[in-house]
């Protein structure tokens, strides 16, 4: 069981309520949290427990729970460490290229560190290293003239989509590991079952996708659900820019093309 939240803060913040005293430990926090992203990259999430941290590290479990209450408040913390800084700004970037290199960016964190699609979501973030990527996020959106509520809705909404296809992406890559498969063969078979199987009169729209090359295999190594991805993101921002320019120019406000511009 988590900590009561107030502790829970203190944990992710780094913050101590006890002074301390004699000589520094050996064992820290940070080299616990280090050491079990370490296991989870290797060997995934599964992989993980107290009694397995423990012995990587050389201690015994119950010295772990000095540091970190429960294997609840472990994986917060390894969630709030595992990404790099969210990347910047930039001096010359619009809000719509800012946007698309933080999708980018949190894309290639989940392909490099994939055990973190595999825990819960049980609560909104409240670590500095979750909010630092939260607060990169909203910067564009800002920029694009979106109000406070709906830059969270459309933040929430990027998040989900950006982690979901990273999941199905890591999925369907293990699919064909396990397979034996090539990416072009199993894209390959696919088009042949469809092609097989799919009936016009129940799937008529399937069909034309079919019948068009749809499911074809293009033979571009890059190809892949990271494209659909980026796709998908860009159509969200074009529905963004005409979301702003229809509200402001029902209000009268003549400074949406400026927002715009970034």
């Amino acid at each position: 069981m988590s900590t009561e939240p107030r502790k829970r803060l203190e944990l992710l913040w780094g913050v101590s309520t006890k002074a301390s005293r004699g000589p520094k430990p050996k064992l820290s926090l940070e080299r616990i949290v280090t050491t079990a992203i370490d296991i989870a990259d290797r060997e995934g999430i599964d992989a993980l427990s107290m009694q397995r941290l423990a012995a990587e590290l050389g201690y015994t479990t119950m010295s772990l729970y000095r540091y970190v209450p429960s294997k609840e408040d472990l994986l917060e913390l390894m969630i709030d460490q595992t990404p790099e800084p969210p990347p910047s700004a930039g001096d010359a970037q619009d809000w719509r290229t800012e946007l698309e290199t933080w999708v980018s960016a949190l894309w290639e964190t989940y392909r490099r560190h994939p055990w973190v699609l595999r825990v819960q979501i049980t609560a909104p973030p409240v670590g500095p290293g979750q909010l630092a990527w939260f607060d990169a996020g909203l910067r564009p959106l800002r920029k694009a003239g979106l109000d406070g509520g709906d830059q969270v809705s459309v933040l929430l909404f990027l998040l989900g989509a950006v982690r979901q296809l990273a999941l199905i992406s890591i999925d369907v890559e293990h699919g064909r590991e396990q397979a034996g498969l090539t990416p072009i063969e199993a894209e390959t078979d696919y088009d042949a079952a469809l092609r097989e199987f799919v009936d016009p009169e129940r799937f008529p729209a399937l069909t034309a996708l079919v019948n068009e090359g749809a499911f074809t295999p293009s033979g571009r190594p890059d190809a892949g659900v990271d494209l659909d991805l980026q796709f998908g993101v860009r159509r969200v921002l074009d529905g963004i820019e005409a979301y702003v320019l229809s509200r402001d120019r029902k209000t009268g406000t003549t400074s949406a093309a400026e927002r715009l511009k970034g």
